[in-house]
């Protein structure tokens, strides 16, 4: 009895063998290749970057955009509103690249102010005194600049490209 149930199992196995398991096959067949993806190369020119009017209005449409969302949310998040004033920085003195150096100093003036309110925003937790006073002083500073750097008031003093001053 032990004998023939010996034989069924070995002949179970035997022919489990021969018709195969899937996964052993697979695991021995040869998986093909991905094709090797040739990079894109791009060519990189030299090109003439100039201070155009348009790019003088984008910046100062950013910057009027910035200052008062700065000014509408300030002291709600912190991260907001230091990556307002950021911004606000950033493209004053975009601008400031644009004007010619005696509106440039100008402008300077201005953004230094600015600065002081990012060091406040940044090192400071915003208590109701700084709060205040970040606010007039940025109330103060959207007045200023928009009475004096509106394109209208600068579009003569606009440079003709960045190598030179004028």
């Amino acid at each position: 009895m032990m004998k023939r149930a010996l034989a069924l199992v070995l002949i179970f196995f035997i022919l489990a063998n021969l018709t195969g398991c899937e996964t052993m096959r697979k695991k021995f067949t040869r998986k093909k290749k991905e094709p090797v993806k040739m990079p894109r190369i791009y060519q990189v020119r030299k090109y003439e970057k100039k201070p155009t009017p348009e790019l003088y209005k984008k910046h100062y449409a950013f910057w009027t955009s910035w200052q008062s969302e700065l000014i509408s949310v300030l002291g709600q998040n912190h991260k907001k509103d230091m990556r307002c004033i950021e911004e606000i920085i950033g493209n004053l003195s975009d601008m400031q690249n644009i004007l010619v150096q005696e509106k440039a100093d100008q402008l300077k003036t201005h953004i230094d102010k600015l600065v002081k309110v990012k060091d406040i925003i940044f090192n400071e937790e915003l208590t109701q005194w700084n709060k205040d006073y970040v606010k007039r002083t940025l109330e103060k500073e959207d007045r200023a600049i928009k009475r004096e750097f509106s394109y209208k008031k600068v579009k003569d003093y606009l440079k003709v490209s960045y190598e030179d001053g004028a």
